[in-house]
């Protein structure tokens, strides 16, 4: 992703200055994410720290977004809050936008062939801890922006995709998802989902894999990242992605599946509305991440949808009965 929005030296040093911090010596904009603009932070006094200017979310959304991030963080949840300035505000505005300072987090991400059965486990359990959380106070979130009437028009993009095999599943697509709009359950344990637990929001501790030589020797988790898909929703939707992100590479593996499951067990049990409704979900995931990646613009290089088609023919050819018995329910 491109750096959107560029602020001017004087800019910047004004918008530090209203936090208890050093002067900038160096902004360095980072080439990463779908929606934001970041930069890395080092300042006179050596210490680093992490710019992020919302491009898509207005004040009071990026506001909400810091209220849960201090509400996670104080909840035991490894994710970074937002820094307050002098005057006690997390969101401040930076180039017409607002903007936020979060410590800087060392870590690494997973590559899928790097994830092991204890990192699985780790990642269920920190899942689990969001979904034990709740709700911040004053935070209040809707069911976000990609619910299945929401997808359902998004469909109409998809009919006009450049990308040819696209167009053709774009009937189907709408299909399935206007029969999820339609039959969806709402009676089940719900509230605060992360909704994009993808191995790139989770960085783990360098210190273990350092020593090793293998960063697949790390198991602690640093951070958990990205909230910008927070909302309210059923919580095996948001193990249903979690679990389908970090367990399938070319095929489903059934022992980090079952390692994402124990970890969240762990820390959550799992209710009879929860396994009543994974599978759905599961389903109702692959369909969410096909469309969007086909109709995402500022999506990365990589990104591909057609890895989402693949993994919904993998959970139907499973079933109902065969999904849970493969995720050891």
């Amino acid at each position: 992703m491109a750096i959107l929005t560029v602020p001017t030296e004087a800019d910047l040093a004004s918008f530090v200055a209203a936090y208890p911090l050093a002067s900038v010596r160096t902004a360095k904009g980072i080439e990463a994410g779908t929606v934001n603009t970041s930069y890395a932070l080092e300042l006179d006094d050596g210490q680093r720290w992490f710019l992020r200017i919302y491009e898509e979310q207005d004040a009071a959304g990026a506001g909400r977004e810091a209220a849960v991030l201090s509400h996670l963080a104080a909840h035991g949840v490894p994710t970074p809050a937002p820094l307050a300035a002098s005057d006690g505000a997390s969101m401040r505005t930076l180039a017409g936008k607002p903007a936020a300072i979060f410590p800087w987090i060392d870590g690494e991400m997973l590559c899928q062939r790097a994830v092991t059965t204890d990192a699985a486990a780790a990642v269920g359990a920190a899942l689990a801890r969001i979904h034990v959380a709740g709700h911040a106070p004053r935070a209040a979130l809707d069911a976000g922006r990609f619910d299945p009437a929401h997808l359902v028009e998004r469909c109409e993009r998809v009919a006009s995709s450049t990308d040819p095999e696209a167009r053709a599943m774009a009937g189907e697509l709408r299909e399935a998802m206007t029969r999820i709009a339609a039959s969806r359950r709402h009676d089940v344990p719900r509230g605060l989902v992360h909704g994009d637990l993808f191995r790139d929001n989770v960085l783990w501790n360098v210190a273990a894999a350092d020593a090793a030589k293998d960063v697949s020797a790390c198991s602690s988790i640093a951070a958990l990242l990205d909230f910008e898909s927070a909302h309210d929703g059923p919580f095996a939707y948001d193990l249903a992605v979690t679990i389908l992100s970090w367990s399938y590479g070319s095929q489903l593996d059934t022992d980090v599946a079952r390692a994402v499951v124990r970890g969240y067990r762990a820390v959550r049990e799992l209710e009879p509305g929860d396994r009543e409704v994974l599978y759905d979900e599961a389903v109702f995931a692959t369909l969410r991440f096909t469309i969007t990646r086909i109709t995402d613009d500022a999506i990365r290089v990589g990104k591909r949808w057609q890895r989402f088609v693949e993994r919904r023919e993998a959970v139907e050819r499973l079933g109902r009965a065969g999904f849970l018995e493969a995720l050891g329910l």
